[in-house]
Formats: structure tokens, C-alpha cells, sequence
């Protein structure tokens, strides 16, 4: 199977086993498609001189896997998949890669010498870090999707409206076909043919949107492995190649790790750290539209918070005393902001003069279980940005013109959202948030088969369930003990629930819901969970 298509396979494979949907393109673009014919050049050189090696030196070697166990196989010819398939099939399908001698190697390159051999799946610490160093990023026009499979990890936890930009999914095959490269033993000096073209391609905007580290040239300015700039790299993303009217508006997000120097007096649990995570998005748009998408941003903030069960207060922060740009550019942006801030219908204040430098802005505040404001989200104009990275698109008349540049956070840092979010809840989580939504407690070790049954289907149905059959306490004493562990639910069974294939439902809070038929029960909480509702416990 060639490389695109092993690729396209295992993310298809993966995404369709969480049950996502995914848009399937049928021709990869030319930049992707010249990518892919190189490496397969590169990597059909590199069977056919193994397999040359093969023929010349035909010779047994010995494999010791972990606890000792010592198997045959054929130098330069038996890989460490086929190995894995030899063990278990299960062990073939969630391997992300082997071990050899201590060093990552790939499951597909064959094996030279007698070695210890160990696989990686995704259950351990190694087998995690490989699947990030394969895929460091991905985007997705989902709101929070997380997807996985045995040899890519496609991770995507994410508020923000983003395009499957060719510019991203071209950062994620290079990553992972860098990978190969070096865990297959293909000549990495072969490889400069692929970086060279992925600098032409790319024109300045490598590796955009990594999380912790940025190599990129910036306008002339190289920065070796510097901590990931707050604004740039989108913006690099968009002038890396022509763009049309057509395009716009051109949404981009990045949920990179970012970093400020707080003093330390002003560090305060999640909700002011060093380093935190933002959903920052960037909306390239023209000045027609520029009403348009604050409106759009402002419903996709409330509709966001509505889910979440915050209320939230608004205020626009107008040009501060060092500001740059040209005045009467200010009074039109401050103008769209205030009108799109009356036709959203929430109540607002006015922070006169605490705009950013680059622009006017909309603050979101919520606030806490102690009535503590935090300020999270926001939207922010840029006129600057723009102009200072010379960012151009063709009009409808054909001319150059320059798009307007719209920050926006929804979550703002996920950190600090989290912590007032936990706050609020006071620990009590709503089922769809919930890590503890569902125990099912056995009234005695007669039951615990048919408690197991009823925890299967639970976990079938895409609900977090545990077990208690400790048979070393009263039932009324693990009822209490689920209650103070905040499990949304519990489904208590006895003989006649076994009997009669039925659970006994009680609350968090220990409201008794009474007996329900298993599949109805399971269906029930399916719905509330789907519906989000805060109160899943009171309307059961």
C-alpha cells in the first residue's frame, strides 16, 4: 500500500472508529501530490536495496522479546509487524511502532541483526510520545473531537470554526513522513530533496502552529526552536501564497501552548499560569464582511457558554493612549464593534482606552461560584497585523486590497476556563461533562456477572461506567461512597433486577428514580448526555 494511502486509511480507520464523520477528498493537491511521489521514490529505492541485501545474505537471526521469549527470523527480510502478527493479531492492529536494541524503529523496516525487539502501543508512554511526534497537530471543523488509531494520533480539542487548510495537513504528512524517514533507515541526506521542496511549497511558513517550539523565517529573521510567537504564524499562513477574494472570509485556528512572564505573586491555580493553552483564532476577512463575522463570533461565544452554563458580561475596550495606526481606521472598527454589540441584544460596558495597541476589542467577563469576574474570552480587530506582514488578496476588481484580521477566543486560556467551570460546578460535573457518570453497584457476588453486563452496555453506549462489587462493604455503605465521588448515577441490581434484567436507579444526591428496564435506562442517559442539559439528575 503507498504511503498516501496507508496514511488516508489509518485516519479514515481511526475516525471511524470514534464514530466521527470525515470528508473524504479523493485527489490530494499538487503540492501533496509531488510530496507523496518523492517519498515513495525515496522509500521504493529503499525496499529494493534491502531486498538486494536480503538475497545476498541469507541468514537466521534471533529476536528476544520482553520476559526473554526468543523467536526466529530472517535478516533484512522479517519485519517487527510481521512478528506482531505472528503473536496476535490484536498486538498487529494497536502497534504504533517497535523498539529495536532501545531505538524507535518502524514497523515496516525490516530487521538486521539479532536484537531485542519490544512493540509500542498507545497504552504506554512511549507509544504516546511517538503518535505526537508523528502528528503534532491537526484542526477540525468539529467543536471538540478526538480521534485516535494504532499508528497516528489525531488529537483535537477545539471551540474554534478552522479550515483543513492544505497549509496544516501539509505540516502533519511532513512531520510524520519525517518520522518515517528516520524510524525506516532510509539515508536522511535523501531527505534534503524533500525539504527543499517543502520550503518551496511552504515559502517561509514551516512547522506553523507546533506547540512549544517554532522554527520559521520570519520576514529574513530566523528563529532557531523559539517559544511559539502569539500572532505570526497564522498570519505567515496566509501570506504563504496568493490568496482571492473567493477565500475570504478565511478562518484559522491555533491551540498552541502559550507563554507570559507573571510575576510570581499573580500566579493563582488555573486561573493565572505561565504557560497555558488558548483556542486563538484568526479570521482573515474583507471589510464588507467584517459585521458579518463579529455577529457570528458573538452567537458562537454565547451559544459555547450557554453549554457551559455561564452567564457572561460584555465590554468594548476603545483605542488606548499608545496606539498605532491611523485614527479615523479606530473610529470606523470601534463603530462595527458598537453596532454589532447592539444588535446582539446582551447588555454591555464601555472600558474607554483599554483597547489592545493594534485595535478595539470585545471582552467576555463570567464569573465564578464567588462572583469573581475572570475575563475569557474575546474578539479583537486587527488593522495592524495585516499591514506590518503586508497581508494581500485580490478583489473582485482585480486589484490588491488588504484584509481586516479578527482574533478570537471563545475559551480564551482553557486553563483558567476550567478552573472557574470546576468551581462553579463545585465539583458536581453535568453528565456530559461528567468523568464519573455512571457506577453499577452489585447487592451481592450473585449479581456481579449481570452488573458486569449491565457496565458493558453502558460503556458500549459511549458512557463512562465503573463497577463496585466490593464485597467487603455494606451496599448502602458503596451507595455512599458513589454519592461522595460524585458519580452522577447509580444502577443499583439485585435478584430481582437480574431477574427481571432491570437496574434500580439512584442520584448523586440520592434521589431514588426507581427501576428502569437496562436498554431504556442506557438510551435515557444517551439523550441527556447528547442534549447537555446542566440537570441531567433532576429531569432523569
Amino acid at each position: 500500500m503507498g504511503l498516501y494511502q496507508r496514511w488516508r486509511w489509518l485516519r479514515l480507520q481511526g475516525l471511524q472508529a470514534c464514530r466521527l464523520h470525515t470528508a473524504v477528498v479523493s485527489t490530494p493537491p499538487r503540492w501533496l501530490a509531488e510530496r507523496l511521489g518523492l517519498f515513495e521514490e525515496l522509500w521504493s529505492a529503499q525496499v529494493k536495496r534491502l531486498a538486494s541485501i536480503a538475497q545476498k545474505e541469507p541468514r537466521t537471526i534471533k529476536i528476544t522479546l520482553p520476559g526473554g521469549q526468543k523467536i526466529d527470523a530472517v535478516a533484512w527480510n522479517t519485519t517487527p509487524y510481521q512478528l506482531a502478527r505472528q503473536i496476535s493479531s490484536t498486538l498487529a492492529d494497536t502497534a504504533v511502532a517497535a523498539q529495536v536494541n532501545g531505538e524507535p524503529y518502524d514497523l515496516e523496516r525490516p530487521l538486521e541483526t539479532d536484537s531485542d525487539l519490544r512493540f509500542l502501543t498507545f497504552d504506554s508512554p512511549e507509544g504516546k510520545a511517538v503518535s505526537f511526534f508523528l502528528i503534532r497537530n491537526a484542526v477540525t471543523t468539529k467543536p471538540r473531537d478526538i480521534a485516535g488509531n494504532s499508528n497516528i494520533l489525531f488529537i483535537c480539542l477545539s471551540f474554534s470554526i478552522c479550515s483543513w487548510e492544505e497549509d496544516l495537513s501539509q505540516t502533519v504528512l511532513t512531520d510524520y513522513f519525517w518520522a518515517q524517514t528516520v524510524m525506516s533507515g532510509i539515508d536522511r541526506t535523501q531527505w534534503e530533496d524533500v525539504l527543499r521542496l517543502e520550503r518551496a511549497i511552504a515559502d517561509g511558513a514551516e512547522k506553523v502552529g507546533k506547540q512549544i517550539g517554532w522554527r520559521s523565517s520570519l520576514r529574513g529573521l530566523v528563529l532557531p526552536m523559539a517559544l511559539t510567537p502569539l500572532l505570526p504564524n497564522l498570519s505567515l499562513m496566509f501570506a504563504h501564497r496568493p490568496r482571492s477574494w473567493r477565500e475570504l472570509p478565511l478562518r484559522l485556528a491555533d491551540f498552541g501552548a502559550l507563554h507570559r512572564a507573571e510575576a510570581s505573586g499573580g500566579l493563582g491555580g488555573l486561573t493565572r499560569l505561565r504557560c497555558f493553552q488558548q483556542d486563538d483564532a484568526h479570521i482573515f476577512c474583507t471589510t464588507d464582511q467584517l459585521e458579518a463575522e463579529i455577529q457570528s463570533c458573538l452567537d458562537f461565544l454565547r451559544s459555547v457558554y450557554a453549554v457551559l452554563g455561564f452567564s457572561f458580561r460584555l465590554a468594548l475596550s476603545t483605542r488606548p493612549s499608545g496606539f498605532l495606526g491611523d485614527p479615523c481606521l479606530w473610529d470606523q472598527a470601534e463603530q462595527v464593534l458598537q453596532q454589532a454589540l447592539k444588535e446582539f441584544g446582551e447588555p454591555w460596558d464601555l472600558n474607554s482606552g483599554d483597547g489592545a495597541f493594534y485595535g478595539p476589542k470585545i471582552d467576555v467577563h463570567l464569573h465564578d461560584a464567588l462572583g469573581r469576574p475572570h475575563q475569557c474570552g474575546t474578539i479583537q480587530l486587527d488593522f495592524q497585523l495585516p499591514l506590518r506582514f503586508d497581508l494581500q488578496y485580490k478583489g473582485q476588481a482585480g486589484v490588491l486590497e488588504r484584509p481586516v484580521l479578527i482574533h478570537r477566543a471563545v475559551l480564551g486560556s482553557v486553563e483558567r476556563l476550567l478552573g472557574v467551570l470546576a468551581e462553579s460546578c463545585g465539583g458536581k460535573w453535568p453528565l456530559w461533562l461528567s468523568p464519573f457518570q455512571v457506577v453499577v453497584i452489585p447487592v451481592g457476588t450473585e449479581q456481579e456477572e449481570y452488573a458486569r453486563e449491565a457496565q458493558q452496555s453502558l460503556r458500549a453506549a459511549g458512557l463512562v461506567s465503573d463497577l463496585d462489587a466490593d464485597s467487603g462493604l455494606t451496599l448502602s455503605r458503596r451507595i455512599r461512597r458513589a454519592q461522595l465521588a460524585h458519580y452522577n448515577f447509580q444502577f443499583v441490581v439485585g435478584q430481582k433486577e437480574q431477574s427481571k434484567r432491570t437496574v434500580n436507579i439512584r442520584t448523586r444526591d440520592n434521589r431514588r428514580l426507581g427501576e428502569w428496564d437496562l436498554p431504556e435506562a442506557v438510551q435515557r442517559l444517551v439523550e441527556l448526555q447528547n442534549m447537555r442539559v446542566p440537570n441531567a439528575e433532576e429531569i432523569f
